[in-house]
């Protein structure tokens, strides 16, 4: 359900983008609210009636379970749906076999999507299970969400190629994956390549409380890689470093 509501919010902002960005009609500005309320309805029932495939592409891509840069089923299933779709794939984007874009449309605005793709060492866990118990110990798994972006991204930029389509708007929608994103890996790459060169906005979803949305710069910015080597239990540093477990050693003095 939260997919579903985070999928309508970004195909509303991105139909607005489209309609704002068109040329400006004959009648005054406050002429065209009805028009942009409608596109924002239109789009909010496209993203409902994909309700039970929004749910399969979360589903599928958490059992992927990929890490960074080896997302090659997960890279495979998510530009299978969207070339079905019409959408031009332009695979092994920045010299990174993972990486893609998906582009369709043509002209000004041209609007990213994006969300991160990868998962985390030792994270496999059942859905739906509020405590540990992995799918099969010691294997990777989506810890943090990543399993939920792209799929809620490609049926926001679904819906609104459909309400596009019928109402002729001008525009093109780029998707791209963000690429080992828990290794320090690939954005600054891809700015490097040029992937953002034309775009207008770029619109990137990560999971979060309440559906929070931000826009601008924003923190842990910070591009610093560090290697560790350790045993016990893992956790995501970035966000919960208190539930890793660092094994007690047996001549350790109890404190």
């Amino acid at each position: 359900m939260r997919l579903m509501k985070w999928s309508a919010v970004a195909a509303a902002f991105v139909v607005t983008v489209s309609l704002n960005a068109a040329p400006a009609p004959q009648a005054p500005a406050a002429a065209v609210s009805p028009q942009l309320a409608q596109y924002k309805q239109n789009v909010g029932m496209e993203v409902d009636a994909m309700g039970e495939n929004i749910q399969k592409m979360n589903d599928t891509v958490f059992s992927f379970a990929e890490l960074g840069f080896q997302e090659y089923e997960t890279t495979k299933y998510l530009t299978g749906i969207l070339e079905q779709n019409g959408f031009k794939i332009e695979r092994g984007v920045a010299g990174i076999p993972t990486a893609w874009t998906a582009r369709w449309g043509a002209g000004k605005p041209v609007i990213a999507l994006g969300s991160d793709v990868d998962c985390i060492p030792q994270a496999s866990q059942k859905p739906g299970v509020a405590y540990h118990d992995p799918i099969i110990e010691g294997a990777p798994g989506h810890g943090e969400g990543h399993n939920s972006g792209m799929p809620l991204q490609i049926a926001a930029a679904l819906a609104v190629k459909k309400v596009m389509e019928e109402q002729h708007l001008q525009g093109t929608l780029m998707l791209w994956p963000g690429i080992a994103e828990e290794l320090v890996g690939t954005k600054a790459y891809y700015v490097r390549a040029g992937v953002f060169k034309d775009v207008d906005i770029s619109i990137f979803a990560h999971v979060g409380e309440n559906l929070g949305v931000s826009w601008g710069d924003g923190n842990q910015n910070g591009l610093v890689s560090v290697e560790y080597s350790f045993k016990g239990e893992s956790a995501h540093a970035a966000s919960a470093p208190w539930r890793g477990k660092w094994p007690r050693r047996a001549d350790s003095a109890t404190k």
